[in-house]
């Protein structure tokens, strides 16, 4: 096993723990209060900011950039608490096992598409294999995975992106 496949085995290892202490229904929260958070704060940044801007006495560029952060920071924090309050009554209900194994596995997911991305960067900007040599790539069982696996995914975020951006 190459060094490269261990280090990857190391952060999919992470992945799986942080899923199973936070649960499938807080991962899930994260995850999609982000992708929200981002969308609702470019659809609504404009308007909110031509109404704030007076209020705040400064410019309407000015509000603009502090209306999209907060909008991007109040959304993911209403999706986790939300999270929070499911998450303590799968507890209650005693199905809290079932949401740390499939937030483990959420978790295993998630670290995986972010390797294959962080693979896509490196092979950006490192086409001469000079970060990793072609010969430490090939001897990778994991590193060619990873990156086929996320690119898997990038065409249906950009698709799923581009419908709720007509919305």
């Amino acid at each position: 096993m190459a060094t490269i496949d261990i280090i990857i085995l190391a952060m999919i290892g992470v992945g799986v723990i942080m899923g199973l202490i936070k649960g499938f229904v807080k991962q899930m929260a994260s995850i999609v209060g982000l992708i929200a958070g981002l969308l609702m704060a470019r659809a609504l940044f404009g308007i909110v900011a031509e109404r704030l801007a007076p209020v705040l006495g400064t410019s309407t560029t000015v509000a603009q950039v502090l209306v999209f952060i907060l909008i991007w920071i109040a959304v993911p924090l209403g999706f986790a608490f939300v999270a929070s309050l499911l998450t303590k009554a799968l507890d209650a209900v005693h199905l809290g096992w079932l949401n740390r194994w499939l937030g483990s596995g959420l978790g295993a997911l998630k670290y995986m598409i972010l390797i294959g991305l962080a693979i896509h960067v490196i092979e950006y900007i490192d086409p001469n294999n000079e970060m990793i040599s072609a010969t430490k790539k090939k001897e990778s069982v994991l590193y060619y995975s990873m990156r086929d696996l996320s690119g898997i995914f990038f065409p249906v975020f950009k698709n799923v992106t581009e419908q709720l951006i007509e919305i």
